[in-house]
C-alpha cells in the first residue's frame, strides 16, 4: 500500500494512528526546523542578487552578532555558537507562557550562557538562525515574514506557507511558534514542502552555483536513521541515501521534507506529536521505495 501511494503522490501527510493518507496535504501546520531551508534559500537568493556574500562577516550588518563569523558559518552551523532550545530557562518560560514568545535580546542572553565552542566544526545552533533572520531584515529592510514571502514562498509557488508575524503563529493549544524565531517558526503544508524542494532542485529559486554551495556538506555525527550524514547550508544531507532536506520537531508537531535529486522524488510528512511517528525515518524509508 505504501509503495502504491508513493508512486501516485509526491507528498504524504500522517494524520494519526490510521496510517498514511493524502488528507490534509493542503493544510498549513508548524514545521519547526524545516524553516531553516527557507531561511537558507532566502540568504542564497540575496547572494545571487549580489546583495550579500557568503564570506561576509555577519557582525558588519548585525552589530550584536559575534565578530568574525561569516554568513556561510551560520548557515552550516560551524561558527561555534551555542544553542538555547534545550536550556532550562527557555523551556521553563515556554511552559509558563506559551503564547508570549521572547524577543531576540532574551534569546541571546540565555543562549550565550551556554558557552561558545571553536569555529570550524559542526555544532547545531538555532541562535545562528536568529542572526541570519536579522541579517535578511537588514538587507531587505522589511520584516522577516515579508522577506521570506517575497524571496522564497511566492516565487516557489508555496500557496499556504508563511512565517508568522507577531501573534500570528498560535497553534490550537495556545503555543506561539514565535518562540522558535527565524530558526523554526514557519508553517507549511506537505504539498508546499514538496513544491519548495522541486524549486530548489530545478525551479526558479537558486542559481546552479548557490545550489552547489547549499548542498556541499560538512561532516555531522548523527546516528540512525542517518547512514552518511552531513550538513549543507540549511540542509541535512545523506550521501548514502543520496537525499537532502530537513526535519523539524516542536510542541505539537514533527515534520520532515526530503528529496532524492537523482530521481527527482520527494516526500513531506507533518505528524502530530501524538502520532508516535518519526517523520525523518519515515521520509527516508519512503524515498528508498523502488530504488
Amino acid at each position: 500500500m505504501i509503495s502504491r501511494w508513493f508512486r501516485t503522490a509526491r507528498w504524504l501527510c500522517w494524520t494519526g494512528s490510521g496510517g498514511l493518507t493524502l488528507t490534509g496535504a493542503d493544510t498549513a501546520r508548524p514545521v519547526f526546523s524545516v524553516t531553516k531551508m527557507f531561511l537558507a534559500a532566502a540568504v542564497l537568493r540575496l547572494a545571487d542578487s549580489g546583495r550579500l556574500d557568503l564570506a561576509d562577516e555577519v557582525s558588519h550588518r548585525v552589530p550584536f552578532a559575534p565578530s568574525g563569523i561569516t554568513v556561510r558559518e551560520l548557515l552550516n552551523h560551524t561558527g561555534g555558537l551555542p544553542d538555547y532550545a534545550a536550556s532550562a530557562a527557555y523551556l521553563d518560560a515556554v511552559a509558563r507562557q506559551p503564547d508570549h514568545p521572547w524577543g531576540l535580546e532574551r534569546i541571546l542572553t540565555v543562549a550565550l550562557a551556554e558557552g561558545r565552542s571553536a569555529r570550524g566544526r559542526f555544532r547545531y545552533s538555532n541562535l545562528g538562525c536568529w542572526h541570519l533572520g536579522a541579517l535578511v531584515e537588514d538587507v531587505t529592510d522589511v520584516p522577516l515574514e515579508q522577506a521570506l514571502a517575497a524571496l522564497v514562498f511566492d516565487p516557489a509557488g508555496m500557496r499556504l506557507t508563511f512565517f508568522p508575524g507577531p501573534g500570528a503563529g498560535l497553534t490550537g493549544t495556545g503555543y506561539d511558534t514565535g518562540w522558535a524565531g527565524p530558526a523554526e517558526a514557519a508553517w507549511a503544508s506537505p504539498h508546499d514542502l514538496v513544491v519548495f524542494l522541486a524549486g530548489l532542485l530545478s525551479g526558479p529559486l537558486l542559481s546552479a552555483g548557490s545550489l552547489t554551495a547549499m548542498t556541499t556538506a560538512v561532516p555531522v555525527a548523527a546516528g540512525p536513521p542517518w547512514r552518511k550524514p552531513g550538513y549543507g547550508l540549511g540542509l541535512m544531507i545523506d550521501d548514502e541515501y543520496r537525499t537532502f532536506g530537513h526535519g523539524g520537531d516542536g510542541p505539537g508537531y514533527t515534520s520532515a521534507a526530503m528529496i532524492t535529486p537523482a530521481q527527482g522524488r520527494s516526500v513531506a510528512v507533518i505528524a502530530p506529536s501524538s502520532a508516535n511517528v518519526d517523520p525523518t525515518t519515515l521520509t527516508l524509508r519512503l524515498l528508498q521505495v523502488g530504488t
